[in-house]
């Protein structure tokens, strides 16, 4: 007969798996049990396939909860679904710098979603499999719309995700017509190939190709002289310029002394007119009083009457003769010098 097992041992046993159990969770789990958590929420409206419970929450790239329900509920009044999902994130995970706050982790919370606008996204985790996790970041500025918020549970809105953007880009790209014209686009190269207008274009443009190489070649050989040329040349501008500027000078400095000389000349020129202008009018009037007192007499002696008026006539042309001399002068002082031309 067998010995009947002694309950004793057996009760040890399993009390010894029990405490080596709870020892486990605690060293491997560093004390989740324990921790403390903060219940949330987020609405998502659009599908979240490839999230699961137990999937990261993470904000900035730290993990700071976890996924820990997913559900779909139907809204009768507006008639669209939506798919809640429930979140815990541990305070315990972020350092606090500075002062601590007296206030609740769920005030906290709530102030960052109504004050500094904390969203909540779906990001790929990895695009082999497929997984998605929950990023938690503020976007302040964007309006806050929430769909309600239970007193024991933090509501955060939703951004809509990375892929359903994209999916609403692809729809609005009509991806029949851009194939419809690109099968159009693909009929009309096919049929301007065939028609052989792509091998005339090509033969004309080998042809340009050759010309240009020959005119190319015919460049290179023209260049050259004609840059020494070019530098011949510059080089004798270089010194005709020398020249000349050396030869402007002694010219500017002649002309500057002629120049003095002419205005002298002038001067003196005026000095000597102006008396001369003044004696000439002085000889004129004599002349005219003079005329004046023979025709006085030749009324009194009437046997000279005839020699007078030939007198007469000879000083009025004498006079003539002499205002004429005087005008002129005094339009051309320089004939004292130069003589009448």
């Amino acid at each position: 007969m067998s010995k009947q097992a002694n309950p004793t041992v057996i009760g040890g046993f399993v009390l010894g798996a029990l405490a080596l159990a709870v020892i486990a969770i605690l060293v491997f789990g560093s004390g989740a049990l324990f921790r403390a958590r903060v219940p949330m929420v987020t609405y998502f409206p659009g599908s979240v396939q490839g999230l699961s419970v137990g999937a990261a929450v993470q904000f900035e790239g730290v993990t700071v909860g976890r996924v820990t329900g997913i559900e779909l509920s139907f809204s009768p009044d507006s008639g669209t679904f939506s798919v809640p999902v429930t979140y815990e994130v541990w305070p315990e995970s972020v350092r606090i710098l500075g002062p601590v706050s007296d206030d609740s982790p769920q005030n906290i919370l709530r102030g960052l979603v109504k004050d500094r606008g904390l969203h909540a996204r779906l990001e790929s985790l990895s695009f082999v499999t497929g997984q998605y996790l929950i990023a938690l970041q503020l976007v302040p500025g964007r309006p806050v719309r929430l769909v309600k918020d239970p007193d024991d549970v933090v509501e955060v809105p939703s951004i809509e995700a990375t892929r359903d953007r994209m999916s609403e880009m692809l729809e609005n790209l009509r991806l029949d017509d851009l194939v419809n014209e690109a099968s159009l686009t693909l009929a009309s190269m096919r049929q301007l190939i065939g028609s052989g207008e792509v091998l005339r274009l090509l033969e004309t443009l080998n042809a340009t190709l050759d010309q240009a190489r020959i005119l190319l070649g015919d460049l290179d050989r023209e260049v050259p002289p004609l840059a020494l040329r070019m530098d011949s040349t510059l080089s004798d501008y270089a010194s005709l310029a020398r020249a000349v500027q050396a030869g402007v000078v002694p010219v500017a400095e002649n002309l500057e002394l002629v120049t003095a000389s002419m205005l002298e000349l002038v001067r003196r020129v005026d000095a000597q007119v102006v008396p001369l202008s003044g004696a000439t009018q002085a000889a004129l009037g004599e002349v005219e009083g003079t005329m004046r007192s023979l025709g006085q007499l030749s009324d009194d002696v009437s046997g000279t009457r005839v020699r007078l008026d030939q007198f007469l006539t000879e000083a009025t042309a004498a006079s003539r003769s002499l205002r004429a001399f005087a005008d002129y002068l005094e339009r051309h002082p320089e004939a004292l010098l130069q003589g009448k031309r």
